[in-house]
């Protein structure tokens, strides 16, 4: 799944992995989030600490299972413990909460085929929050990530809005490479959430998976929370559960 996440995103979120000494790798991003750039399968901390600071991003460790969690010894240096999710389903599995689920008569589906989305998915993701001030960050870091991103050698994507009486109200990204496909950038409209705009989205990107010819559908979301019960209900099953770990600059 790491692979494969790697693959589709070369032209948006990764821009670039080096190898780490013995083993594993650090991935970098042009988003300075910890959760976007971090070191997995390595557990030489000096290293993963000195290749973030060359690249201006706090250390951050993706253990994908207990032997690969930092040694006790270096625990205290850090700040945060983040259990994550990794989640899959087969793109048409029967008997789960998407079959036969079309849209309401309200709502209208775009689905773009371009690397980059359009402005009206650009447009969801930059007011997915109550709070201004943190949309005026996804506007400034996020968003223009995301309209700069580009094609990558046998890789699809189709980015789908949600719109209501011509308004963008929900978004989703699904990145098809083969027989398996990514849904990445799910999100709904602060004023619009609440409403199962999220499944909806959600349900039409199992759908055009499916056309297109991919048998799974995987994801990456925090765990323990309404997110990933979200999509327990849309089927999707736990892969792997890493824990992402991020420690202090010094």
């Amino acid at each position: 799944m790491l692979d494969t996440h790697l693959r589709m995103q070369a032209g948006c979120y990764v821009a670039g992995v080096e190898p780490a000494p013995g083993g594993g790798c650090y991935i970098r991003s042009a988003l300075p989030e910890p959760g976007f750039n971090l070191a997995v399968g390595t557990g030489d901390l000096g290293w993963v600490a000195a290749t973030a600071r060359r690249h201006g991003r706090r250390p951050a460790l993706l253990a994908l299972d207990d032997a690969a969690s930092p040694d006790p010894d270096v625990k205290p240096a850090c700040i945060g413990r983040f259990p994550t999710r990794w989640m899959v389903r087969d793109s048409g599995a029967p008997g789960s909460s998407t079959t036969g689920s079309a849209l309401s008569d309200s709502l209208a589906l775009t689905v773009e085929t371009n690397p980059a989305p359009g402005r009206d998915f650009l447009t969801v993701c930059g007011d997915l929050y109550a709070d201004p001030a943190t949309n005026a960050v996804a506007q400034a870091v996020f968003v223009p990530v995301l309209a700069a991103a580009r094609a990558v050698p046998g890789v699809e994507t189709r980015h789908l809005t949600l719109s209501e009486a011509g308004t963008p109200v929900a978004c989703a990204s699904l990145y098809r490479a083969g027989s398996r496909a990514g849904l990445y950038n799910v999100g709904t409209r602060a004023p619009h959430q609440g409403r199962g705009l999220g499944a909806a989205v959600t349900r039409a990107a199992l759908r055009c998976a499916a056309e297109a010819g991919a048998g799974t559908v995987s994801l990456q979301c925090v765990g323990d929370g309404p997110v990933e019960r979200l999509y327990q209900r849309l089927g999707f099953t736990v892969a792997a559960s890493p824990v992402l770990w991020v420690f202090d600059d010094a």
